[in-house]
């Protein structure tokens, strides 16, 4: 079983053509990365405060409907987080949030299990959760007491965020401190350039491999993704291309799907110590699923995610799809247009 923590809040996504409308989606990083496990086929847990509301009743829904289990849902009295998004002319979105006091950052330390149980194979923890007190602390100690427990991959994406006080240095002191507690980090470029403005993403992700000694995979957007392994191994894969709609999701539909691959190649049992176990040709491979996955996401409108079939489909397209020059594994390809963004 795969437990993911954090925020589920809703998305207000402008409609194409339609003057001062949205559209409500069911969104948050883990929100999306939930749904897109289970969709692939993962016993996926969702742990999360969810609000008795309209919204909160239609994130449930939501996940059931994907086949998440909910039954670490912490009901919740406030209301629900609203993200209102901007799009620019590459589909990428900008968000403001409507979030004081909202049930996504309440956490209490009784509403967060002392222990995970015993078949869970990952955490998966990012978002604005681990980000906004109070409940920021708790999700932490929990990033902790995994870490502690010896078996159990916690995955951490910083997903970071301008807006809420940000300041460079403090989000900087932040993520240091909770990537530490993690075996796998799945950044983008844009969280990187905002963290170490001026600094090269492929300096901070060797700096990062030195603090957790793990797996760090930073996302290039329209240039694909990288990966640097224990023992300095590296990997690059090109973009998948796509027909750009937007990218909201493509992140979160990336990570979903390299943590799948990665728990489903990790020995059973093995706990983190199996990553030691992935050869670098199979990190390669889990790569260029993860970014088929993105593509699926930004061909459509809002976080949608695939399935195992449809991703299993991607994955078949993607010598048709990409052009030759592109097709070597360690090179960077793809344009603003046909490689998918797989930044967030």
């Amino acid at each position: 079983m795969i437990l993911v923590a954090g925020e589920a809040l809703i998305d207000l996504l402008p409609v194409p053509g339609g003057q001062h409308r949205f559209d409500a989606r069911p969104g948050g990083a883990p929100f999306n990365v939930a749904v897109g496990l289970a969709r692939l086929g993962q016993r996926t847990s969702f742990l999360g405060r969810v609000s008795a509301d309209t919204f909160g009743q239609l994130l449930r829904q939501d996940l059931a409907d994907a086949g998440v289990d909910l039954s670490m849902v912490v009901p919740a009295p406030e209301t629900t987080t609203l993200g209102v998004a901007a799009l620019d002319a590459d589909g990428k979105a900008a968000y403001t949030f409507y979030a004081n006091g909202t049930a996504d950052w309440q956490w209490a330390e009784p509403e967060v299990p002392q222990e995970l149980p015993a078949d869970t194979r990952a955490l998966y923890v990012g978002g604005l959760a681990l980000r906004l007190l109070p409940g920021a602390a708790v999700l932490e100690e929990l990033m902790r007491r995994a870490r502690r427990q010896g078996n159990v991959l916690v995955f951490f994406d910083p997903n970071v965020r301008g807006g809420f006080d940000f300041t460079t240095a403090a989000e900087r002191t932040r993520v240091e401190r909770q990537l530490q507690l993690a075996h796998v980090v799945k950044a983008s470029e844009d969280d990187i350039a905002l963290l170490y403005p001026g600094r090269d993403w492929r300096e901070i992700a060797a700096a990062w491999q030195e603090m957790t000694s793990g797996l760090i995979v930073v996302t290039l957007g329209a240039n694909g993704a990288y990966a640097r392994s224990a023992g300095g191994m590296e990997t690059t894969v090109p973009a998948v291309p796509t027909d750009l709609v937007d990218t909201v999701g493509a992140g979160d539909a990336f990570a979903a799907a390299l943590l799948d691959g990665l728990v489903s190649a990790m020995p059973f049992d093995s706990g983190p110590a199996g990553l030691q176990r992935i050869p670098v040709d199979v990190t390669q491979r889990l790569l260029e699923r993860a970014c088929a996955s993105a593509a699926f996401t930004c061909g459509r409108a809002g976080a949608g995610s695939a399935d195992a079939r449809a991703l299993e489909d991607m994955l078949r397209r993607v010598p048709e799809l990409r052009p030759a020059e592109a097709a070597h594994p360690q090179l960077p390809g793809g344009s603003p247009r046909s490689g998918a963004s797989s930044d967030g």
